[in-house]
């Protein structure tokens, strides 16, 4: 009798102590699969590549899931450079231009009733030599399709150049006889203004490099000889005439104009740093990390933060150039000191213009507080810091 009532004592206290734990997730009961490819595992210098791959969860397709596509350098921290969602058939794809040779994974998101779960690793080598057309259109094919005209050769600013059209894209060769040859991408929205501004014959020149996409927002930027062209899922082909890496930031920046808060001192900036507050810098900062270009202008997510920043590590002056970061004292008070600050995107005889944001509409009396391009007296600006591009 002892010996049964100790061993319904034993099998109450288990059944106690199970009760008392917390049940396991139902991710746990229902392991993922997540795989991994790259589009081309051996690439040139400025070349983008494609990660796809495809979730599953019990040998089913897993849809809406949430994967974070991370890379490190050699045996690095892996740090988080693109997301996706995945499809109805559970795939999922991110482009990246690797500038240097990074080992990436993917890394599915737990749910209620999926788990985690991290793909192999895939690493990316940079190659050196030609890339002709024909070798670039063939690594490409899946993704831009049939030529739809024939192969077109021309001069262009002393380089010997040969591009053809693709149902999805374009593909430019030029010559150099300095460095090997290179075959760049030029696609999608970017295409659709580069076309629109004459092509490798036009204005903006030839591309330097492919586009470098998967930035905020679905964002892609492409740099050609007079300027860059930038999109996100919102709009479409921005330009910026120049030479310099500052038009890659300035055609992000111009992208925004016409935003407006809804609330004071709260914007879709705000909420990227995750504080609300005077939000003039955080745009500023928006724009270049927007543009691939992260750092050129410090990110910090208060303007004391920032203009501290700013004045420990990029150089100063009282000379307008476009490109530089503006500041003005905007305050009627008894004392002067930068409380607001913009980007210069042309210089005139006697004003700057520039892109801000926290600021009125031009010519308006502080009302619909948004993006705005405005032209300043030049007198009225206290200094300029200038990134290093």
């Amino acid at each position: 009798m002892q010996r049964s009532l100790r061993r319904l004592l034993a099998v109450a206290t288990v059944a106690t102590v199970a009760a008392a734990l917390p049940a396991l997730p139902a991710s746990a009961a229902t392991p993922s699969t997540t795989t991994l490819k790259l589009s081309s595992s051996g690439i040139r210098n400025g070349e983008m590549i494609w990660l796809t791959g495809k979730v599953t969860a019990a040998g089913k397709a897993s849809p809406g899931r949430s994967v974070r596509i991370e890379r490190r350098l050699g045996g690095g921290a892996w740090h988080t450079v693109g997301t996706s969602t995945t499809s109805s058939s559970g795939t999922f794809t991110v482009r990246q231009r690797p500038a240097k040779e990074y080992t990436y994974r993917a890394r599915a998101a737990a749910t209620a009733t999926r788990a985690a779960d991290t793909s192999p690793t895939r690493t990316v080598r940079h190659t050196v030599g030609d890339r002709t057309l024909g070798a670039r259109a063939a690594i490409l094919a899946s993704r831009i399709g049939a030529p739809t005209g024939s192969i077109v050769k021309a001069r262009v600013d002393g380089h010997a150049v040969a591009y053809r059209s693709y149902r999805k894209g374009l593909l430019v060769k030029v010559s150099s006889t300095v460095r090997a040859d290179r075959t760049w991408l030029v696609y999608g929205d970017i295409l659709a203004t580069y076309r629109a501004r004459g092509g490798p014959k036009g204005w903006l020149g030839l591309p330097l490099a492919d586009p470098r996409c998967g930035l905020l927002e679905g964002g892609c930027v492409q740099r050609f000889q007079h300027g860059s062209i930038y999109d996100n899922r919102h709009t479409k082909g921005v330009v910026a005439a120049g030479s310099s890496r500052a038009t890659e930031v300035i055609a992000a920046a111009r992208s925004q104009v016409g935003y407006k808060q809804k609330v004071f001192n709260s914007s879709k900036y705000n909420a990227w740093v995750g504080r609300n507050g005077a939000w003039c810098s955080i745009f500023q900062s928006w724009a270049a990390v927007a543009s691939g270009n992260p750092g050129v202008i410090p990110k910090q997510s208060s303007w004391r933060a920032f203009l501290a920043d700013v004045r420990a590590h990029e150089r100063l002056g009282s000379t307008p150039k476009v490109g530089a970061l503006v500041f003005f004292d905007t305050i009627t008070d008894s004392s002067t000191a930068a409380t607001h600050v913009g980007l210069v995107v042309k210089v005139k005889k006697s004003s700057i213009v520039t892109i801000e944001a926290n600021t009125s509409t031009p010519g308006g009396h502080g009302e619909g507080r948004g993006v705005y391009q405005k032209e300043r007296p030049r007198s009225w600006a206290l200094y300029y810091a200038y990134p290093v591009y």
